[in-house]
């Protein structure tokens, strides 16, 4: 996790590279080394939101950020998506395990624009209905399934 080679960050980096238009706001659900922000930059994204809850995470985030010269578009700050953060997105992407993505469903729905995308990996395949269930109750519908391995990512649009 964290270089960009697991495959669920490589599902994550397709998702982007099919979704993501210039100009679109980012929103990284546990950005953790912030390889997802860095990249919605260097697609054109004006400004990216990376949350992280754990500190060391974080602090390796920003470093990164600035070894790829992103800082003007990509912030990353510590906390849950759930408590306190006041941001709108046109892409969320989420590369959190299965239990985390179902749990985070609501919120995500919560923080995107009507004609956003919500991308969610870290699910293993056995888990892809459970996890699809939950995204589909949380007022999503689900537009696009990709699987590498044992591991699936879900694109996701609101329901209108």
């Amino acid at each position: 996790f964290g270089t960009g080679m697991h495959e669920t960050t490589q599902l994550c980096i397709r998702a982007l590279k099919t979704y993501v238009k210039p100009g679109d706001q980012i929103l990284d659900v546990g950005c953790g080394s912030g390889i997802l922000s860095i990249c919605g930059a260097l697609l054109g994204s004006r400004e990216i939101l990376g949350i992280e809850i754990d500190e060391d995470a974080v602090r390796v985030a920003h470093e990164n950020v600035e070894e790829n010269h992103v800082e003007d578009a990509v912030k990353v700050m510590q906390g849950d998506l759930t408590k306190g953060v006041d941001f709108k997105a046109d892409v969320i992407v989420a590369n959190l395990m299965a239990d985390l993505v179902m749990l985070l469903s609501e919120d995500a729905r919560k923080h995107l624009t009507e004609d956003g995308i919500f991308i969610s990996s870290g699910i293993l395949v056995e888990k892809e209905e459970m996890v699809s269930a939950a995204i589909r109750e949380a007022g999503f519908r689900i537009v696009e399934i990709a699987e590498d391995g044992e591991w699936c990512a879900i694109a996701a649009v609101p329901e209108v």
